[in-house]
């Protein structure tokens, strides 16, 4: 069962705050290779959002349906052992790198797509 660590939005520059965070042990779903970011419908039909899925299908809800997360939250998801991990790297760097980048909240994009297809 995926696990969360609880919400923070990091300020600019606090490195000892983020690594105080960081789960020493744990495997962070966003540094998988199996960790996806896709689109996803948002409840109006012009838009979309940034959800992550697990490739591998290590996610998934009660009734056995695949489980998206948002975007913004990757950082926070992390499981205690998990046979289909596969790290891109160093974990404690990269999730630090990423929380600097990613958004504080979900955001709406236009869907290109749509227009395109109308035309």
């Amino acid at each position: 069962m995926v696990q969360t660590v609880e919400a923070a939005v990091p300020d600019t520059a606090e490195f000892q705050e983020q690594d105080e965070e960081y789960q020493s042990g744990k495997i962070y779903c966003a540094n998988c290779i199996h960790c996806k970011v896709v689109p996803a419908k948002s409840d109006k039909d012009d838009q979309y959002v940034l959800r992550t899925r697990c490739a591998a299908g290590k996610w998934k809800k009660k009734l056995g349906e695949e489980k998206l997360y948002k975007y913004c939250t990757i950082t926070r998801r992390y499981l205690d052992s998990c046979n289909a991990y596969e790290a891109m790297g160093d974990a404690r760097e990269f999730i630090r790198e990423l929380k600097k980048t990613l958004p504080g909240k979900d955001v709406v994009y236009p869907c290109f797509w749509e227009q395109e297809n109308q035309e």
